[in-house]
């Protein structure tokens, strides 16, 4: 969308008194212009231009992004008569995840303070990042995994804290939330001495609580960069190390 409001900007500002090369060059138009459409752009004071056909929205670092927060891990472990017990934290939260505008975006909020440029363009990528459109503020995943002898087995969460879509504003006038989520998983193994090599089998179950992913208004009616909505789901692995190791 920035692209297409840049081109609009440069048009604006090139009036009608230089039309070769106007408008942002990453819009690509359709050369042929209609008689009505350059009677609709002469009227608003700026240059003929064709339908957009495509634009060349390549990745470019112009934007001042700031990013704070702090990642907490814990390891802990412990032998027993019951056998060895292992519990691995990690989590990552946000304090502050920031975007300003640089380059060609500085000039389109700039044109908008200063009326150029109507407000109800909205100039998106900018201000707060946290929560909305998929940044959720904290993330965690926590296991615990337990050894004795030839068998093991280990239970493990990862939650993905609430986030936010900009792009829809319920009657009340919020924003629409989605609810954080938590999956959680598990495994049972049992290792076999195979004329002294080693086969380790493991049953495992996947979101064995069956969590489906919060309702989102994209593609797949879910947030898939966020988030996973594959159900409960089980799996058998088979792993053979050879020589004992």
């Amino acid at each position: 969308e920035n692209n297409t409001l840049v081109d609009l900007l440069r048009r604006l500002e090139a009036g009608t008194g230089n039309c070769s090369g106007v408008g942002n060059p990453a819009v690509v138009r359709d050369p042929n212009i209609s008689q009505e459409a350059a009677a609709i752009y002469a009227a608003a004071g700026i240059c003929a231009a064709g339908d957009i056909e495509y634009v060349d929205d390549r990745y470019r670092n112009l934007d001042t992004r700031t990013v704070r927060g702090i990642d907490v891990g814990i390891d802990y472990s412990i032998s027993t008569k019951a056998g060895r017990f292992s519990l691995n934290y990690a989590g990552s939260f946000l304090d502050k995840y920031e975007q300003v505008a640089g380059g060609e975006a500085a000039d389109l909020v700039r044109a908008q303070k200063e009326g150029l440029i109507p407000l109800n363009y909205p100039i998106i990528g900018f201000a707060d990042l946290i929560r909305r459109d998929g940044n959720p503020k904290d993330r965690q995943n926590v296991t615990l995994a337990w050894r004795l002898g030839d068998w093991g087995a280990t239970l493990s969460g990862f939650r993905i804290g609430s986030v936010y879509q900009s792009s829809l504003t319920l009657v009340d006038g919020t924003k629409y939330v989605l609810p954080s989520m938590t999956t959680y998983n598990a495994t049972v193994d049992y290792r076999f001495d195979i004329g002294g090599s080693e086969l380790r089998t493991r049953l495992g179950v996947n979101n064995f609580t069956n969590e489906r992913a919060p309702l989102a208004d994209d593609y797949f009616g879910y947030l898939s960069d966020v988030h996973s909505d594959w159900g409960r789901s089980f799996y058998l692995d088979l792993r053979l190390s050879f020589g004992g190791n």
